[in-house]
C-alpha cells in the first residue's frame, strides 16, 4: 500500500508523540514507543513482531499522565528491508478497539494540542 493511500484512508487526524507502551499480548507482555497517535489508533515501533489481525491491550504511558489501558488490533505492518532485521525495531498500525471515555478525551485533546 502506498503512503498515499494509506493516508486517505485514515479519518483522523495524526501527530507525532514519543510515548512508552506497554502490550500484553498472546506472546507475553512486550514494550514499546508510539511514534504517531490519533483518536482512532497509533503506530507503535517495538522489538517484537504481531501478526496482523491480533488483539492485545495496551498501556500507554504518556508524559504527566497516568497509564491508559486500551484495546488494540494491529492493522499492518512494517518490517524493515535491513539485512540486519535483528537489530531493527520493528513497526505497526494499530486500531484502538476499546477505550474509556476519559481516555478518548485525553487522545483527542493531546492531538488537538499537538496539532495547533
Amino acid at each position: 500500500m502506498s503512503l498515499a493511500c494509506s493516508r486517505q484512508q485514515r479519518q483522523h487526524r495524526r501527530v507525532e508523540v514519543e510515548w512508552r507502551v506497554t502490550m500484553m499480548t498472546p506472546e507475553g507482555d512486550m514494550d514499546g514507543i508510539i511514534e504517531n497517535i490519533s483518536v482512532g489508533g497509533a503506530y507503535i515501533r517495538c522489538e517484537t513482531m504481531l501478526s496482523k489481525s491480533d488483539l492485545f491491550l495496551m498501556c500507554i504511558l504518556a508524559p504527566s499522565r497516568e497509564g491508559s489501558w486500551l484495546g488494540a488490533e494491529v492493522i499492518w505492518i512494517d518490517i524493515p528491508l535491513d539485512a540486519d532485521t535483528e537489530s531493527v525495531p520493528v513497526g505497526m498500525g494499530v486500531r484502538f478497539t476499546d477505550m474509556s471515555e476519559d481516555d478518548l478525551r485525553f487522545i483527542t485533546e493531546a492531538v488537538a494540542d499537538a496539532a495547533s
